[in-house]
């Protein structure tokens, strides 16, 4: 049998299992969080950018509100990435060691569950990652620069999937820079356009950060780097490296790094491009994330990109290494060790399997914490369970309720988001805590809820006395719900009824007062232009400047820019001069019609519409159908075309281009956005459309 045949044999069977399996299990605390995003949609969000959120939403609009659908993508994206780690590892290496990987991929537990069966943003994230590897290795074969294009989009994507993502072209960089052979891309406009096209992609999470006060990329940096200034703790360090080992599994963690030494020997040494592919996508990852936990504390799965990128290294090292007795064994330790574990974590979840009294004294696991005994309170799998109990228990409350309605609450972002799938109806949940989340975000006016009864929602991990911090002008006495796995109770909720709430008497930290005030990003640009149309238009009066600029402006015309078209291709590039210079006057005339419906759709009134008087206008006085400005646009096309065709005086073409957009600007016509406008859609209309008619 063919490895490629065993390949798919394995990918599909895994993949069932997974299915199996997968609505078997409750949802844990984050990708409850995530199916909260799914609920509320958003340009991005507090924890993360909003991919998670929007597949979660296709999926269960697909298979319905259930386990099954938020985990589906999870099963399926593993699937497809699985495909491309093979291929990767058969471009690198070989088809025997693609197949070793695709087996190592399914032995190592923070991969084969973690990265298979629960849906979260690591998920989309690593499909993107290997991905992106695939297509970086089909540009340094090929040497296409079409693929840079790819790779901007993919980087796009998958900074809309986690903020890891920024390592994708740190890598790619590192590469370039260490391979002499491929330095020549740095000198080259393809790959800082794959950055613009990436930029574009994300511009959704830039426009939330800046409606937000830069809360997300605020959060996640203090997160990440902590809040004190960095102070080496080996404690820190061995404590992450030692919960990723418990991820990988201890043995083949050993094998992992030995791997990377190994090829970064390899690569920097024997100068082995291969190698040096592996080193320069593993490297930066694993290196940064382990030098924060150096300094402060961090999740260990953040590193695992670093890993997922080893794994066909690992494999190819192990079969390099086979015919040593040492390695052999230590070999069938580690794979066999990662596989008991990778097949433990869903047996435990599914069917407790292991019971936790075996790793606790008699009388220690007897123990009662929190009103469960300490054994079970220790088994992590129990956090999977009980949800829908409290759920529907809350659903009963609220039903027997009179109007109106009391509303849900809770103090903790996870109970809020497991509370959000579990009640029936999936209702508005809210979470009054003293720490900013993303909930603060979601219920910025909280005036609904005054005056109203509310039910708290508590459990033995985060168990707390509502009266003590949340305003309402009784209580009643709290009702338990008890949850229970064979025979043995695991979970209790708390539900507890407040009655007459008084927002007024709530801590302001309780609210979203402590965040920045909401802006919408068209006030940011509206500012940001206005304060840039002033500094040009009033704050720079020189007569010679004036003039210069009055005379800039007039050059901007389309008929002019023909002329001076025409005569630059006729002196420097005169071959087929008719064809190029008639091809150019129909792209000015098309351009120019896209350009004026564009102004029709808009509208946008001119600066002395809208400021009367304080404009400075040297000139005509335009008022109406400023976006995008029609001098700008044809500039920046005709730049980009003579660009194409005179390659040597590129830079006085985009030069004067600029000069006229900026005159439009200090003469009064146009606001600075109207400018930026037409030099985009110039220059990718003509750069598009020349490309493609292959003139």
């Amino acid at each position: 049998m063919s490895n490629i045949v065993i390949f798919w044999l394995i990918n599909i069977s895994t993949a069932l299992l997974r299915l199996l399996v997968i609505g078997r299990i409750g949802l844990g605390d984050d990708e409850g969080h995530y199916f909260a995003f799914s609920r509320q949609p958003e340009l991005s969000y507090f924890d993360h950018p909003p991919a998670i959120g929007y597949i979660i939403k296709f999926f269960t609009g697909i298979f319905g509100v259930n386990e099954f659908a938020v985990r589906f993508p999870a099963v399926l994206f593993f699937f497809v990435m699985s495909i491309f780690i093979y291929f990767i590892a058969k471009k690198l290496f070989d088809e025997k060691t693609a197949l070793w990987s695709i087996i190592l991929l399914n032995v190592v537990p923070v991969f084969s569950f973690l990265g298979a069966v629960l849906t979260v943003p690591d998920v989309p994230l690593a499909l993107l990652w290997v991905i992106f590897i695939y297509v970086f290795i089909l540009l340094v074969r090929t040497q296409k620069p079409g693929y840079w294009y790819i790779l901007g989009v993919l980087l796009g994507a998958g900074l809309l999937s986690k903020y890891n993502a920024i390592l994708l072209p740190a890598s790619a960089l590192l590469f370039i820079a260490l391979s002499p052979k491929h330095r020549h891309w740095l000198m080259k406009k393809e790959p800082y356009l794959a950055l613009v096209s990436a930029f574009i992609i994300f511009l959704p999470v830039l426009l939330w950060n800046m409606e937000n006060g830069w809360a997300s990329f605020g959060f996640q940096l203090k997160h990440g780097f902590g809040s004190k200034a960095p102070a080496f703790s080996a404690a820190l360090l061995g404590k992450c490296l030692g919960a990723q080992a418990g991820y990988i599994s201890p043995f083949l963690f050993i094998i992992y790094w030995a791997a990377l030494v190994y090829f970064a020997i390899k690569a920097l040494k024997a100068k082995d491009e291969n190698s040096l592919l592996i080193f320069s996508f593993s490297f930066p990852t694993l290196f940064l994330f382990n030098a924060i936990a150096s300094f402060n504390e961090i999740l260990p799965h953040w590193p695992a990109m670093g890993y997922l990128v080893l794994t066909p290294a690992v494999a190819k090292m192990t079969l390099e290494s086979w015919d040593k007795k040492w390695f052999r064994v230590s070999s069938y330790t580690a794979w066999g060790f990662g596989l008991f574990l990778t097949l433990l974590v869903p047996l435990q979840a599914v069917y407790k399997v292991l019971p936790a009294e075996l790793f606790l004294p008699a009388q220690e696991a007897r123990k009662i914490e929190d009103g469960i005994t300490k054994a079970e309170k220790m088994d992590v799998t129990n956090e999977l369970y009980g949800w829908g109990d409290a759920g529907r228990k809350i659903a009963e409350l609220v039903e027997n309720s009179p109007e109106p309605k009391p509303f849900i609450f809770t103090h903790r972002h996870y109970i809020a988001s497991q509370l959000k799938f579990y009640v029936p109806g999936h209702p508005k949940i809210y979470c009054l805590s003293d720490r900013i989340d993303a909930y603060d975000f979601w219920q910025r006016d909280l005036s609904v809820l005054d005056g109203r009864d509310g039910i708290f929602v508590c459990d033995n991990r985060f168990f707390t006395e509502p009266e003590k911090i949340y305003p309402f002008s009784s209580w009643d006495k709290p009702v338990a719900v008890e949850s229970f796995r064979k025979g043995k109770k695991t979970r209790i909720f708390w539900l507890t009824t407040g009655r007459n709430f008084k927002l007024s008497a709530l801590p302001k930290e309780y609210t979203a007062g402590a965040l920045s005030p909401w802006v919408y990003w068209k006030d940011y640009l509206n500012k940001a232009d206005t304060k840039v149309f002033f500094f040009l238009n009033r704050e720079r009066k020189l007569p010679l400047i004036d003039y210069l600029m009055r005379f800039l402006s007039f050059t901007g015309d389309g008929i002019l820019l023909g002329i001076f078209g025409g005569l630059v291709l006729w002196f420097y590039s005169r071959e087929n001069f008719w064809k190029k210079f008639l091809f150019m006057v129909a792209l000015m005339l098309f351009s120019g019609a896209l350009t004026h419906f564009i102004k029709e759709f808009f509208s946008r009134a001119r600066p002395l519409t809208v400021f009367g008087d304080l404009v400075r206008v040297l000139g005509p006085g335009l008022k109406y159908n400023s976006f995008p400005s029609g001098h700008t646009q044809v500039s920046f096309l005709t730049a980009t075309f003579l660009s194409l065709k005179v390659r040597k005086f590129w830079y006085i073409f985009f030069a004067f281009a600029a000069l006229i957009g900026i005159s439009r600007i200090y003469v009064g016509v146009h606001f600075p956005l109207d400018v930026l406008a037409g030099a985009v859609l110039g220059t990718t209309l003509s750069y598009i459309i020349t490309k493609l008619f292959k003139i």
